[in-house]
């Protein structure tokens, strides 16, 4: 399967089911790790295929600190990813430092002032992601981070340059005392 039918058979679909239930926990996490995944697709293709400017990284974990460096969503995404795969995140990174170590970081809350959207529904929940970014807490909005992810990662397949846009990094509050 190529990243292109990844996108648009499993990853799109994961991404709008987001936006049908804010609470659903199930759509987020099957698009956090789906594209996650795509990432690691995106690689491997471009690898077989003498891509250089993705080829030149020596592994997909290389290429995911880059594009870490690049989107601060996504970098959020990828620990998000990597916590629901392995349970507590343990180990150091040589790259850029983790912004969350756990899945239970991932959580429902009542949808309020400052994450309620347009389409949520009235007096339900949403779902949220809590992390840690030099030592200041924060809190944001997981579909937020799926679709800036999202948006990237789409130009990337249809040839761009891994970008963000200007939806991309406004997207996180810091919270006011302790998490």
């Amino acid at each position: 399967m190529t990243p292109a039918v990844f996108l648009a058979d499993v990853v799109h679909p994961n991404m709008v089911a987001t936006f049908d239930k804010a609470d659903d926990m199930r759509a987020i996490v099957n698009a956090v790790l789906t594209l996650d995944a795509l990432v690691g697709m995106i690689h491997a293709h471009a690898r077989m295929a003498g891509q250089t400017e993705i080829a030149a990284f020596k592994d997909d974990d290389a290429y995911r600190e880059a594009l870490a460096g690049i989107s601060p969503s996504y970098r959020l995404l990828r620990d998000t990813a990597a916590s629901l795969k392995h349970g507590e995140l343990t180990r150091s990174r040589k790259g850029l430092a983790r912004l969350l170590r756990e899945p239970e970081a991932i959580e429902a809350e009542v949808n309020q002032l400052g994450f309620f959207e347009c389409g949520d529904e009235i007096g339900g929940d949403v779902i949220l992601i809590r992390y840690n970014h030099n030592g200041s807490p924060g809190l944001v909005r997981a579909g937020r981070v799926v679709t800036d992810t999202y948006r990237m990662l789409r130009r990337i397949v249809d040839g761009e340059a891994a970008r963000t846009d200007e939806n991309d990094g406004g997207t996180f509050a810091i919270m006011k005392g302790p998490p």
